[in-house]
């Protein structure tokens, strides 16, 4: 109370340290709101941290079976496109992009996430941990946007057919995934490296800030998520939706036309037309790829869109919660090369091809099948000329 007293009657001392008081209120009260925020990220990484090892084990060798699988099937991919001159076009060019990004996603981002989980702390170099989640946005970010160049590519091949190698030239596929991948470094690297995503709360380069022990969370402002979001997620999806309609229109026109011109006998041009090939042609296989693709698309980031923004304004989303969602996104990544040897013919008879060299007792399945369905054809036709014998002798 007297050096208190004292200050009072050195004007220029009090007010210095009424000035330093209220900077610390000011800095008090913004602390305790990011205190506030990021309380459940705290408690979150407490309870982990009591989880059993068994269970540790058991999560941690179900993910690795995932990478393993993710990483496999974008392998697969590439030797299939390397191995194979039929499948090295303009069009393949987008799908050997989704799949570089894919494969990426599955070594340099799962693999850390796997050891994060199983560990329960971050066990790689501390300076890693930045490029890390730079890598998992920036990749993330090119799948999504490789699959809408998948769309707006098939969009172009059925809305114009005629002009499509004009449109769809290599040299305008490659600066369609220049522009890609640089909107997904754009929107990574540079506000991750310079601390922009959330100046507030520097948890990449301090893993030590939430927890005793080191944890690599990214815990981004709104404002980012925001624009991030809608630029690398949002907008894909709302594009890629809207083609995959106008596609979906347009084969259906397609099948209608076709449909015309064939007589109720299902003759066209002279020749006989099975009622399974009227459509298929035009709406099945013009659909169906696309539709799959984008379907498993918008499945797997669009809930991962929803939590992502929530949990910037309210900071209420459970850690395990987002975890999951965060992995319900990252699949995406092994789906897309399963849809390829389903869904897209050639890559199937690639697949087939290698398959059948691998294993030479299905070679001998498939050959002792076409030998049997020859044999039944055979019959039939015997058993249709001897009707057609005995009707002209009983005429």
């Amino acid at each position: 109370m007297k050096d208190y007293n004292t200050c009072r009657n050195t004007s220029s001392t009090c007010t210095q340290i009424n000035q330093s008081f209220d900077n610390f209120l000011i800095v008090s009260t913004e602390q305790l709101s990011v205190n506030k925020q990021i309380a459940h990220e705290c408690v979150d990484i407490q309870v982990k941290g009591e989880r059993p090892d068994v269970v540790n084990i058991m999560i941690g060798a179900f993910l690795f079976l995932l990478v393993l699988l993710t990483i496999i099937g974008n392998v697969v991919v590439f030797l299939a496109v390397i191995c194979n001159k039929k499948l090295r076009t303009v069009s393949n060019i987008f799908i050997i992009s989704l799949s570089l990004a894919d494969l990426l996603v599955g070594t340099v981002v799962m693999i850390p996430a796997v050891l994060s989980e199983i560990f329960q702390r971050w066990i790689l170099a501390h300076s890693f941990c930045v490029f890390w989640a730079g890598f998992d946005v920036m990749l993330c970010s090119a799948s999504i946007l490789n699959v809408c160049l998948i769309s707006l590519d098939r969009y172009i091949a059925i809305m114009s057919p005629l002009r499509y190698k004009v449109l769809v030239t290599y040299r305008r596929a490659m600066a369609m995934l220049a522009a890609a991948w640089g909107i997904a470094i754009s929107a990574s690297f540079i506000p991750l490296l310079s601390g922009i995503h959330n100046p507030e709360l520097p948890s990449l380069t301090n893993l030590t800030l939430l927890s005793d022990t080191p944890q690599c969370l990214f815990i981004p402002s709104l404002i980012y998520v925001v624009i991030a979001s809608t630029v690398t997620i949002l907008l894909p999806i709302i594009v890629a939706l809207v083609l995959y309609y106008r596609v979906s229109k347009e084969a259906k026109r397609q099948a209608c036309f076709v449909g015309v011109l064939i007589t109720p006998t299902n003759m066209l041009l002279g020749a006989k037309v099975a009622n399974k090939h009227i459509r298929e042609p035009f709406t099945r296989k013009a659909t169906v790829t696309l539709g799959i693709i984008v379907g498993a698309y918008v499945v797997t980031w669009a809930p991962f869109l929803v939590i992502n923004v929530t949990d910037a304004i309210c900071r209420c989303v459970p850690a395990k919660l987002f975890t999951a969602f965060v992995w319900l996104g990252w699949c995406n990544s092994l789906i897309n090369p399963i849809i390829y040897p389903f869904f897209m013919r050639d890559f199937r008879k690639v697949y087939s091809t290698a398959l059948l060299k691998l294993c030479p007792c299905l070679k001998l399945i498939c050959k002792y099948k076409k030998d049997k369905v020859f044999h039944r054809d055979s019959v039939e036709v015997t058993s249709t000329k001897i009707h057609y014998d005995n009707s002209e002798d009983a005429l």
